[in-house]
C-alpha cells in the first residue's frame, strides 16, 4: 500500500514541476497524424516488395510477377480493396488513440 502511495505521490509531483504545454493549433495534430500514417503506410508497401524481391531471388520464383498476375484478377483486385480497408481501419484506430493522448 505505501509503495502505490509513493508512486502516485511521485507522479504527481512529477506533473507539478513539469512546465505547462503551449496549446497547439487544431489543424497542427491533423497534420502530424496524417503525415506520420501516410510514411508508415509508405514504409510497409516498400518493406513488402523488397521482402518479396529478396524471396523470388533466394527461391527462383517471380513472386513479384505472380503478386501482380493474382491483384490482375477480380478476386485479387477485392483483395487490394480489403487491404485498402484495412489500412483505413488502423488510421482511425490511430486517431483515436492519438486524440485520447494524456497531456
Amino acid at each position: 500500500m505505501t509503495r502505490d502511495n509513493d508512486r502516485r505521490r511521485s507522479r504527481e509531483e512529477s506533473r507539478a514541476e513539469r512546465p505547462p504545454e503551449e496549446p497547439r493549433e487544431p489543424r497542427a495534430g491533423f497534420g502530424a497524424w496524417l503525415t506520420s500514417t501516410v510514411l508508415q503506410t509508405a514504409v510497409a508497401v516498400v518493406g513488402l516488395v523488397a521482402v518479396l524481391f529478396a524471396l523470388s531471388m533466394a527461391l527462383g520464383i517471380d513472386l513479384l510477377g505472380m503478386l501482380a498476375q493474382a491483384l490482375s484478377t477480380q478476386a485479387g483486385q477485392w483483395i487490394a480493396v480489403a487491404f485498402v480497408v484495412l489500412l483505413l481501419t488502423g488510421g482511425a484506430i490511430r486517431t483515436l488513440s492519438y486524440a485520447r493522448a494524456p497531456p
